[in-house]
This record gives structure tokens, sequence and C-alpha cells, in this order.
């Protein structure tokens, strides 16, 4: 079945003459036919189109330099502009189909590949749950009751269910790493202004504290350094002073025994659940047996992270939410948060006692921190969060790590409408979008009946959901992150190389072929 092969697969088999580019694409267009019904993640089709291009480039006959992904079927985030298909971000009133193709998307086709369509993504692209008045919510190709994340939730539920496989997301707070823990797949978040920040509908416009990555995802490892070497390559012209030039250095060449990795289980803000906590250990034993030195470390200061991380996402109040969201249709958890947003500084401290008086410490702390600031606010804040930065990176120079392993969240794949309330579970990964260095979840595993939950203190509304999302996770995926200096995404995609051989072969491996639809 082609639609189970790698990009990479694909594209040698395409070159050798073993299939034409039009079976890939038809298998692939079967299968999103056959699954989407389903889960919603394909929400505009360019079936059609991608049939007509493949039909083309057989007829054309086989180039004697073919690009890397030439015959590749992918699919694209939602918020990225393809030619033909529109760009919402989930709001109602901005339906206009684009008329060329974003930087991004234009180096992929480029490169060969072939769109087949554009994915869902959250309103606004603000929420852990894919879900929008426009073409509705994405359901989980590993149980239809839970959702796959966000932003890149659709993207990584059509390629977790074998419709593409390979995509582009994007990560401004976990939205690449969180659907493809959620989801089974892989993904990877490049170093910050690694890749230019064009082509694509905008958010939190002006807010530069924390800033967005463009990054694929795929169900192969080798895929993600196949896509990122075709992205980075791209010149953007005057736009490269956007970008950083620090050259992509190849995986391969990682040598495993020069390499000092720290780990931790547990953040000492959330804790993990059992499979994902497990998944960490034994991804240590297996870089241990590649020659890597393995060391545990102490976590940062967790809450001080997601201070600095709210503080600088929501310091204009909400307002660009709400422009966006003016003369249309607002999902209704988007629209709380938002109203919640705008609540002035002076009142926080009082909401957060209420707050804590019901038992809700974590909400009531990130409530404390985010909010709209001044501009003299906003710099200090800004520089406070530098400093911290700075700090941490310091703290692992000193201790000579060179790439840091962890759980992606602290749970598996929510069910459907627990996003917002479970926000404080995603620490994990947003300290690695403040660190601003490359980042990337593998999948490796599928939660045991005998490892459901062993959560304790339920005192926190916010712990009890927890405990009942895990209670229901049996037989869903479970990823691993790993995180290094900023420019090594080499190290990164090796570690994450090393890890997906350790676990493909195991039959709790969230395979595509062992999917339930």
């Amino acid at each position: 079945m082609l639609w189970r092969k790698s990009a990479s697969q694909i594209a040698a088999g395409v070159a050798a003459g073993d299939f034409s580019v039009t079976e890939v694409v038809d298998q692939h267009a079967l299968r999103i036919e056959q699954v989407n019904p389903q889960i919603n993640a394909v929400v505009y089709s360019l079936l059609d189109t991608a049939r007509k291009t493949a039909q083309e480039l057989d007829k054309a006959g086989r180039p004697s330099e073919p690009g890397p992904l030439h015959g590749v079927p992918i699919t694209i985030k939602e918020c990225y502009y393809v030619q033909g298909a529109p760009a919402t971000i989930g709001l109602t009133h901005k339906q206009s189909i684009s008329q060329r193709d974003g930087a991004h998307v234009q180096q992929l086709r480029s490169a060969g590949a072939i769109p087949l369509g554009v994915t869902n993504v959250p309103q606004l692209m603000i929420l852990h749950e894919t879900d929008n008045p426009v073409y509705g919510r994405t359901n989980n190709p590993w149980n239809l009751e839970h959702g796959v994340g966000g932003s890149s939730g659709g993207e990584a539920a059509i390629i977790a269910a074998g419709g593409s496989p390979l995509g582009l997301g994007s990560d401004l707070g976990g939205s690449i790493r969180l659907p493809a823990h959620f989801c089974g797949v892989h993904g990877l978040k490049p170093t910050n202004r690694r890749l230019a920040r064009i082509g694509a509908v905008a958010n939190l416009r002006g807010m530069q504290g924390v800033e967005y990555q463009p990054g694929p995802l795929a169900r192969h490892v080798e895929d993600l350094e196949l896509a990122l070497r075709v992205l980075s390559s791209a010149d953007y012209g005057w736009r490269n002073a956007d970008v950083g030039c620090a050259p992509l250095a190849r995986s391969s060449e990682v040598d495993f025994t020069q390499l000092r990795i720290g780990y931790w289980e547990d953040d000492g803000y959330f804790q993990a659940a059992p499979a994902i906590r497990r998944v960490v250990r034994e991804s240590v034993a297996a870089l241990r047996e590649c020659g890597a030195e393995v060391v545990e470390l102490s976590p940062p200061n967790v809450p001080a992270a997601l201070q600095h991380y709210f503080a600088m996402v929501s310091a204009d109040g909400g307002d660009d939410f709400r422009q966006l969201l003016k003369g249309g249709k607002q999902d209704a958890e988007v629209a709380r948060i938002v109203r919640l947003a705008q609540t002035p500084r002076w009142i926080r401290p009082l909401m957060a006692a209420l707050l804590r008086m019901r038992g809700e410490k974590k909400l009531a702390d990130l409530f404390v921190a985010a909010g709209p600031r001044s501009a003299k606010s906003l710099w200090k804040a800004t520089a406070a969060s530098l400093e911290f930065v700075a700090s941490i990176q310091q703290s692992w120079d000193d201790a000579n790590i060179d790439a840091v392993i962890t759980p992606p969240h602290a749970l598996p794949a929510f069910l459907h409408g627990m996003a917002v309330e479970l926000l404080p579970s995603a620490s994990y990964a947003l300290l690695f979008n403040l660190l601003g260095g490359p980042c990337g979840v593998v999948t490796c595993s599928q939660v045991g009946a005998d490892e459901l939950s062993d959560r304790t203190d339920l005192s926190d509304p916010v712990e009890r959901s927890a405990q009942r999302v895990e209670l229901a996770s049996r037989g869903l995926p479970v990823g691993l992150q790993v995180a290094a200096r900023p420019w090594r995404e080499d190290q990164v995609l090796a570690i994450m190389s090393k890890v997906e051989s350790y676990f493909r072969d195991r039959a709790d491996y969230p395979d595509v072929s062992r999917l339930p639809i």
C-alpha cells in the first residue's frame, strides 16, 4: 500500500520507476476519502488538481534530476496560503481563495511535492483543540472521542491516518509537537528564525516575545529532515534579514559518543502520565546503548517559565484577537479566552484569589501572569524573560548539556472540550517555545491498560480533569520531546531517529497499520 510509505520511500520509488506519481496520488486520495469523514482533518480538498498534476508529471516522464520531493503528496495547515484554497484560521468572514502559494508552499512545490488539501486548525490557532465554526471539529484517528491538539491538529491527524506522508505546520505554543504527541506522528519546531515567518495568516500581530516557527510533520523522522532541508534552502530575498543563517548540519554526522543529554520525566509542576514517564525512561536506556551520556537534570523553574510565556503572548489584552474576530461567528471557548484576556491587571489578583479558594491554583497563577500591559510593563517583562532564558542556557552550559529529552506534554490526547481547563498541562512544551531552540516530538508507544493513572493529589479541579483523561487513555499514542541548543536541529533529529528505531518494531508502536479506522 503506497499510502503507508514514507515521503522518502515515495520519492525514491517514483525516481526508480517502481510506481507512478498517479498511483501514489490516487492511493492517498482514496485513503483521505476513506478516513476523512470520521476525523474531519482535510477541510479543503485539492484532490482534483493533485490528480491532474500527477498525470502531467507521468506524461512528461521521469526528470533527469528530480526534486527531492518529486511525486510526494503533502498536506498543508490551513493558515498557509495555498493557491486555490482558503486560509481562514477558522474565521467565518475570511473565506477568500488564495491566488498563489505562500513562500513555504511554493518551496515544497518547487521540490516536486503535490498538495492534496489543507488541514483543520482551531479558530485563531489559540487552543489545543482543533475546532472552529467554519469547518467543525477534528477527531483523533486512534479514538474519535479524543481531540488532536492544536493548532496543527488536522495536519497531525491526516498524517497519522495515512492520508498524507508529510505536512507543513507551525508552532508557537506546542502547535506542532502536541498534535504529533496526541496523534502518534513526529513533528519538528526548528530554531526560531531558521525559517522565515511569512506566507501565512498571522495572529498575535506585532508580538515578538515568543516567536512561531513553520515546521514539518511526518510518520518517519527521516522525512522531517528531508522537508526541513527543502524549506531551509529557500532564498527569501530581502526577507533573509529575518532568517537565521547558521548552516543546517546533517543528523547522520552526529557522534553519539560525544553527546551529553539531560532528561527529566516530571517537571515538578504538572505530573506526567505513567505511560509518558515510561517512554522517557526507556528512551534514556536506548540512548545510553547508542553511546550517549544521559544524565538526570533538575527541570528549570517551570512556573516562572509559564509566567514569562503568558506575559508575552497576552500583553495586548487580546486586542488583536478581537480585531480578527470582528464580523464573524466566534467559537465559544475562543470567545471565553478573549474575554478573560482583557480583564484589567488590577482586578486579576482578586479573581485569582477566588480561583484559589476553589482549589484552582494552577489556573489562578496563570491568570495573574497574563493580561494587558503598558509599554513600560511589557519592556520590563521582556527583559525579565530574556534574563530567565539566559539563566537556563547558562545552567546547561555549566553542566555541558548538548540536548534535553522530556515528556512532550503531561497527558495523552484530551477528551473533546477539555483544552482550556487543561492548559497548564502543556507546561512541558511551552518551556521550549520560550527558549527558542529546535525541539521535536517523536512518537514512541501506546498507553497500556495497566498504566492509566497514578494521580493522587486531586484537590485542584485541573488535576481531576487530568485523571479523567488518563483513565480514558488506553491505546492512545505517547511520544518523547527532544530539544537542543539553537541551530542544532541535526542533534534533535539524530536523537529522534535513534528513539524511533528503538520503538518502531515493538507491538505497542503507534504505526498507521494498527489504526482502528
